[in-house]
């Protein structure tokens, strides 16, 4: 299949390392620069969660105290534009999250220029899968996995809670027999309506070439319509887990406005959604408002997992 048009290239890299986002413990690591995980916690990696493409692998953040009781879980999915980011991008935040005695997955996925929309949040519903299919192992309670993600990562993690059950977004992917429903999602520069008026250049760009993938000659109706699936506003119901948000108003990457409007949709049909709206915040909200942002994940998890 064709790929992105050469010329785009240095456009393209510009627009996604800022819809990357990060700081704060939520700053981000490579794999040429992750640091050591500290006492009491193991750190597996480059596990294979499907065989036949480089990106469906995993990272696993243990508790090292083996535990009678089974232990909730929390996927991290990178973001980055859709475009960039790997399975290393949040360690820090799961080392954290294991000395609170998460088990933390952190999966990649298929890219703009391997697949268009749905293959990003088919491969993470199958990590989620895999996960379930290794419950045993890492001693996690099947009923207990929630979900962090930041701008495309939260926007991933946000879809795949909002199709629980959804099986046309399930993939063809391995683990088949386990579920990939979310039991709670945490999000923060997320994207409410990839159609909304108020996003910027750079969103929009990003947006469309989620759509088409690597054909070129997909038309702007056709991806449209891709476009429309792949947004949190299309899957409006009361039936969700319980969602927590947070953006911030001077975020020039995702404009606020479409969260606004999700957030007031999900409210009107009475849904379990909780919304930290932060003034003058960009979109590192979640590491530029660490201070209080980070416990209230916590504290999120904690009553929901």
């Amino acid at each position: 299949m064709n790929r992105l048009s050469p010329f785009l290239t240095p456009i393209l890299f510009l627009i996604f390392a800022a819809l990357s986002g990060g700081g704060a413990v939520h700053s981000q690591t490579t794999r040429a620069n992750y640091p050591a995980p500290p006492e009491g916690v193991v750190f597996e990696r480059d596990i294979s969660y499907r065989e036949g493409h480089p990106r469906w692998v995993l990272n696993m953040i243990v508790p090292e105290k083996p535990l009678s009781r089974l232990r909730p879980a929390v996927v991290l999915v990178h973001g980055g534009g859709w475009s960039s980011g790997d399975q290393y991008k949040f360690t820090k935040m799961g080392f954290m999250l294991a000395e609170e005695g998460y088990v933390v997955m952190l999966p990649t996925y298929r890219l703009i220029k391997d697949a268009a929309f749905p293959a990003c949040v088919e491969d993470f519903k199958n990590s989620v899968r895999w996960l379930r299919g290794n419950a045993e192992k890492y001693r996690v309670d099947t009923g207990k996995i929630g979900a962090y993600g930041n701008s495309a990562g939260g926007t991933i993690a946000l879809t795949a809670a909002l199709t629980n059950g959804k099986q046309e977004f399930e993939g063809d992917g391995s683990h088949l027999d386990q579920s990939s429903d979310l039991q709670a999602v945490v999000g923060s520069g997320t994207v409410g309506d990839m159609l909304h008026a108020s996003h910027s250049r750079a969103a929009k760009t990003a947006y469309l070439n989620l759509a088409k993938g690597t054909e070129r000659n997909t038309s702007d109706t056709e991806a449209g319509k891709v476009m429309k699936s792949a947004s949190p506003s299309s899957y409006i119901s009361r039936d969700v887990p319980p969602l927590l948000l947070v953006h911030g108003t001077a975020d020039t990457i995702v404009i606020i406005d479409s969260t606004d409007e999700f957030v007031e949709e999900m409210k009107k049909v009475n849904a379990d959604i909780t919304y930290l709206r932060y003034e003058g915040a960009g979109h590192s909200v979640m590491g530029q408002k660490g201070k209080v942002t980070t416990p209230a994940m916590l504290k999120f998890f904690k009553k929901n997992l």
